[in-house]
C-alpha cells in the first residue's frame, strides 16, 4: 500500500456505469478518466474498489443498458484488471457500516456507500471517484468527479447499450 494517503483512490459505482453506458450524464466524462488511469496518466498510485461496489455496478449497468451482455463485460473487466485493488467487505465492515448507515441520517447514504466509506477509512483511502458527492462529502472523503484535463481532447467513444466494448478499465 502506497503510504500517502492521497495517492490512494477509491472508485464508487457511478464511473463504472458511466464508462459503460453510453446515455449516462457522465459517460464522456468516464471515458476520458479511464483513459488517463489507462494511460497512467493520474496522480493516484494505488487504485480501490470493493466486492459491493462490483455488485452494484453490473446489476445497475444491467438495469440502466438492458444488456446482459454489456453488464458481464464490466464485471469481467473490473475482476480482471491489474490496477484496481479489489477490497471485500467482511464481517467488521459489515458492523460499522450498519453503524455508520443508522447514525447518519442526514445523508442520503445507501448501504453500499456506508461500507465503500467505512473501507476507505479502514485503508487510510481520503480521495473517492465519484458522482454522488453529496453522500460522501459530510463522511470527510475528498469527492473526485473526473480525472480528466479541461485541455484534454476527448477520446472516441467505443460503448453503446447493446455492444460490450472493449476493456476501457485497463490499457
Amino acid at each position: 500500500m502506497t503510504s500517502d494517503p492521497r495517492l490512494r483512490l477509491f472508485i464508487d459505482s457511478g464511473p463504472f456505469v458511466a464508462l459503460y453506458y453510453k446515455n449516462d450524464e457522465h459517460h464522456r466524462g468516464a471515458v476520458d478518466s479511464f483513459a488517463k488511469i489507462a494511460r497512467n496518466g493520474i496522480r493516484y498510485r494505488k487504485l480501490y474498489t470493493s466486492d459491493y461496489v462490483l455488485d452494484e455496478a453490473i446489476t445497475t449497468c444491467r438495469r440502466r443498458t438492458g444488456s446482459h451482455e454489456l453488464s458481464v463485460r464490466l464485471g469481467t473487466d473490473i475482476l480482471a484488471s491489474k490496477s484496481i485493488v479489489m477490497l471485500k467487505v467482511d464481517e467488521r465492515t459489515i458492523q460499522e457500516s450498519w453503524a455508520l448507515y443508522k447514525e447518519r441520517d442526514d445523508v442520503r447514504l445507501s448501504f453500499t456507500d456506508a461500507t465503500c466509506a467505512t473501507l476507505a477509512k479502514t485503508h487510510g483511502i481520503t480521495n473517492i471517484f465519484t458522482y454522488d458527492g453529496r453522500d460522501f462529502r459530510p463522511l470527510n472523503l475528498n469527492v473526485i468527479s473526473g480525472l480528466w484535463t479541461s485541455n484534454q481532447a476527448s477520446l472516441p467513444c467505443r460503448c453503446g447499450n447493446r455492444r460490450p466494448p472493449t476493456s476501457e478499465i485497463d490499457a
